[in-house]
């Protein structure tokens, strides 16, 4: 048995987040998961404070899910 998952990012959500946060689902799309640290690494100019922000509207939106200790979160998909 072959399961494809489906990406619950629609077009009209994409269109409301911020460019950071597109390169995120981007990101999300091709590796499955995020780290704070990886996603700085994307968008060098971002505070870690900005980070957490960006991180928590997403998943305000219900487009990832924080997963992990404190130390060790990550960020995937729904």
């Amino acid at each position: 048995m072959v399961t494809f998952r489906k990406y619950s990012v629609t077009e009209e959500i994409l269109n409301e987040l911020n460019k950071r946060q597109q390169k995120t689902v981007e990101y999300l799309i091709e590796h499955k998961k995020i780290t704070n640290k990886e996603y700085r690494q994307l968008n060098p100019s971002v505070t870690d404070r900005t980070a957490l922000n960006d991180f928590n509207e997403l998943i305000e939106k219900k487009v990832i899910i924080a997963k992990g200790e404190k130390k060790r979160r990550y960020y995937t998909f729904r």
